[in-house]
């Protein structure tokens, strides 16, 4: 059976709102193409029925499209959140870079390195923006499905609130002397806790456990 048959199986998801239509329901880029859910190359194994599967086709840019195709997923929740790890995990570096440097510290960098800090940080930006879209209202059948914005995550540095990890990375490492590249490690280290992060270096540096 041809791609193009089992083709059938599946209902079509569409944006509920125009200024969603062509967009990719995973991170908001240009949509390019359909990605089914499950996979039709997967098909075989969600086809008897015993198993939740959603059945569906959906927009997605190629890059999502790529990162997903070896993916078997049935359901569009667990295939959007297998997405958002593949992308931070293919940009990683550009997030690193756009969340340790700013812009007044790469002035004062070569030309060269400048270029590629730039280039870095709009990169970072980019997929940071790509992980946390939300999705759109949508569709299927006929049947509608509203897609709450997220909720803003919040920052905490002891008592001061911010609302994204770099804002919290540069005040925390300027206000108490730590490097961001070091600041951060102990961050993921320290159940992602600025506080804890900060109380762990002083303890390093003064030579308690």
């Amino acid at each position: 059976m041809s791609v193009k048959n089992y083709q059938k199986f599946y209902s079509t998801l569409s944006a509920v709102h125009s200024a969603d239509f062509h967009r990719c329901i995973y991170c908001g880029c240009e949509a390019a193409r359909q990605d089914f859910i499950p996979p039709i190359k997967f098909i075989h194994d969600w086809q008897n029925g015993n198993l939740q599967a959603d059945f569906i086709s959906v927009p997605s840019c190629n890059e999502c499209f790529d990162l997903l195709k070896n993916e078997n997923n049935a359901t569009l929740e667990p295939r959007t959140s297998v997405l958002k790890k593949l992308l931070a995990a293919k940009y990683k570096k550009a997030i690193r870079v756009f969340n340790h440097w700013s812009e007044d510290e790469i002035e004062e960098m070569d030309a060269a390195f400048q270029i590629s800090l730039k280039g870095g940080m709009r990169l970072g930006k980019e997929a940071l923006s790509r992980i946390r879209f939300a999705g759109f209202d949508y569709e299927i059948n006929g049947s509608k499905t509203r897609v709450g914005k997220p909720q803003n995550e919040v920052f905490t540095v002891f008592d001061q609130e911010f609302e994204s990890f770099r804002e919290a990375l540069a005040f925390a490492s300027a206000t108490y002397q730590i490097k961001k590249s070091r600041l951060s490690q102990l961050y993921f280290e320290n159940d992602e806790s600025f506080d804890r992060a900060i109380e762990a270096f002083h303890g390093l540096v003064e030579g308690n456990p």
